[in-house]
C-alpha cells in the first residue's frame, strides 16, 4: 500500500521536518508514503468573499491532486475523531479493500471547500483542538505509524499497562 500526504505548505516551524521525516523512516518498512506540498494560496484580505474564493481554489488544486485515487481523506478538527485502535482498523480495513493508495490531506489555514468535503472518502480528527498545519503533519505521521505498529505487533504503542 502506498500512502500519499497531500498538505499545503511546507515544513518550516524548526524541528518539525526532522520530526517528520523521523516517522517517514520509522514508517518506511511497512508502507510507502509520498509527501506531496501544494503551494496556500495568498489571502490578500480576511473578507468572507475572499477566504470562500481561496477555499474554492485551493479545493480545486486538491480535487486535481487526488483525482486518480480511489479515496482520499481529509483531517479537519470537525472529523471523527479516532482513538489509536481506529486508526489501526482504519489501516486493516485499507488493506481489507486492497487499496492500493490512499491518501491524507491537511488543508490550509482556510480549511476545506464544501466541494472538497463532499467529494472526500471521509473526514477524520486529531483531536478537537486546532492544531497548526504544520504540527497536525506531524502528529498524523506519529498516529500512523502507531497505527502500523498495532496492526503489525510491535511494541511501540504501549497500552494501558
Amino acid at each position: 500500500m502506498r500512502l500519499v500526504l497531500v498538505t499545503f505548505g511546507k515544513l518550516k516551524t524548526p524541528g518539525l521536518r526532522e520530526a517528520a521525516d523521523h516517522y517517514l523512516k520509522l514508517l518506511a518498512p511497512w508502507v510507502s508514503l509520498e509527501e506531496t506540498e501544494l503551494k496556500p494560496l495568498a489571502v490578500p484580505d480576511k473578507s468572507p468573499a475572499t477566504r470562500k474564493l481561496i477555499q474554492q481554489r485551493e479545493g480545486e488544486l486538491l480535487l486535481k491532486r487526488t483525482s486518480k485515487l480511489r479515496g482520499f481523506y481529509l483531517l479537519d478538527e470537525g472529523g471523527k475523531s479516532q482513538p489509536t485502535h481506529g486508526w489501526a482498523n482504519l489501516v486493516k480495513t485499507w488493506e481489507r479493500e486492497g487499496l492500493s493508495e490512499v491518501a491524507l490531506c491537511v488543508g490550509s489555514s482556510l480549511g476545506f471547500s464544501p466541494a472538497v468535503r463532499a467529494a472526500s472518502r471521509g473526514i477524520l480528527s486529531l483531536g478537537p483542538q486546532t492544531l497548526p498545519h504544520e504540527l497536525a503533519r506531524v502528529v498524523l505521521l506519529e498516529q500512523l505509524y502507531r497505527a502500523w505498529s498495532v496492526v503489525k505487533n510491535h511494541p511501540y504503542h504501549n497500552e494501558g499497562a
